[in-house]
Formats: C-alpha cells, sequence, structure tokens
C-alpha cells in the first residue's frame, strides 16, 4: 500500500479530514461540561431541598 502524501489529495480533502476528527473532539468536551454543569447544579437543588425540609435537632 502507498503512502499518501499531502499533494496526493486536494486541499478540501485534508481540511475535512482535519476538520472531522477535530469536531468530535470539540463535540465531546461540550457534552462533558453541559454534564457537569448539569450534574452540579442537581446536587446543589438537591442539597438545598434536603436541608430545607430537614428537621432541626
Amino acid at each position: 500500500m502507498a503512502t499518501v502524501t499531502h499533494s496526493d489529495l486536494p486541499y478540501n480533502i485534508w481540511a475535512v479530514l482535519w476538520a472531522v476528527p477535530f469536531l468530535i473532539v470539540m463535540a465531546l468536551r461540550w457534552v462533558y461540561f453541559v454534564v457537569t454543569l448539569a450534574w452540579a447544579i442537581g446536587v446543589e437543588i438537591f442539597r438545598a431541598v434536603r436541608n430545607r425540609f430537614a428537621r432541626p435537632d
């Protein structure tokens, strides 16, 4: 199998080959950020509700 060099493919093909993994990584980072943020907000809401209804000692 011959090695593919940069000059063997047109520019737009190389742009797509570079952009697809980049966009996948950026999308995964965004999803991780949103899930982490939602988890943190959910934990704070849960703690606030639990403390609101806790019986005083």
